[in-house]
């Protein structure tokens, strides 16, 4: 990644595209693992295309 694109934005835009970066895909795991833990209890509720 080119990092001198990240040098001209203000300190506060970077802050949020690093949480974002980070706190995205924990987010998507978190979803996913969380309907699999449903899908366990009650296979039913959940189908998987």
């Amino acid at each position: 990644m080119n990092f001198e694109l990240f040098a001209v934005l203000d300190q506060n835009i970077r802050m949020f595209i690093l949480v974002v970066s980070i706190l995205g895909p924990i987010s998507i795991l978190g979803i996913i693992l969380l309907l699999k833990k449903i899908e366990i209890k009650n296979p039913e509720r959940i189908r998987w295309r």
